[in-house]
């Protein structure tokens, strides 16, 4: 093997990552959707556990479903969908089958199921984009977790955390920028951020659109923002579905 050139292919693969949200209408062969399948079979997975498990959506009338609940048409139109749960519930059963009594689950559990199906996604889009497909990560899938735990019929203990949908990409995207590396990766320590940091920051992510990245920030994150909305509706899912208790 010319281990340079594997290498380079690698790379190329993941710097070269852009999510795709228009998608032709065409069938992914058997042979690749079992390589990408593999792929997250084989990703890592804290303590041998296997605390994640993908809901490959392939019934129309589902499908359909799931793309007007979160109001994204490429979840429809993308010739693979998955939706990747953070899963307790088959622990639960195999603790259970061994003769032990599952312990409460709670956060630490649902942390390590989270990475655990972020990893598992992760090498499969890894996968599907080294064989020419374009894939986009779907966390609108939390806008609609209530319905769409009922139209996947999932058990207790179950959590849809993500989507990904996969195909042969019908547009060609610019990649999006990211935050320079010395902003994401500290050495030692935690470092703080200067305020020259902060507007290098802003800077580096003004082109994510029209009007720059801070009004993204104040959407998201500012008090009143998206994600304190959601934190009451998650909590009472999770306790719900016998995650938290």
């Amino acid at each position: 093997m010319d281990h340079s050139r594997a290498s380079e292919a690698v790379a190329s693969v993941i710097l070269g990552h852009r999510s795709v949200r228009r998608y032709k209408r065409a069938e992914i062969p058997e042979e690749h959707l079992r390589l990408i399948i593999e792929a997250a079979r084989r990703a890592p997975t804290d303590g041998s556990l296997h605390l994640w498990t993908a809901v490959r959506v392939r019934d129309p009338g589902i499908r359909r479903r799931i793309s007007d609940l979160i109001g994204q048409e490429h979840v429809w139109e993308a010739s693979e969908f998955f939706v990747f749960l953070a899963d307790l519930y088959r622990p639960k059963r195999l603790v259970e089958h061994v003769g032990g009594v599952m312990a409460g689950s709670g956060v630490a559990l649902f942390m390590f199921a989270a990475v655990d199906a972020a990893l598992a996604a992760e090498n499969m889009a890894i996968m599907a984009e080294s064989l020419g497909y374009g894939i986009c990560y779907i966390g609108g899938i939390q806008s609609a977790a209530r319905e769409i735990i009922e139209v996947l019929g999932l058990p207790e203990l179950t959590y849809p955390i993500f989507g990904l949908t996969i195909g042969v990409p019908a547009e060609d995207p610019p990649k999006r920028p990211r935050l320079p590396a010395d902003m994401l990766v500290h050495e030692d320590r935690y470092r703080d951020y200067s305020g020259d940091d902060l507007d290098r920051a802003i800077g580096s992510m003004r082109d994510i659109s029209r009007k720059g990245w801070a009004p993204i920030l104040l959407r998201y994150l500012d008090k009143g923002g998206v994600f304190e909305g959601r934190n009451a509706y998650v909590r009472d899912l999770l306790e719900k579905q016998g995650i938290l208790k």
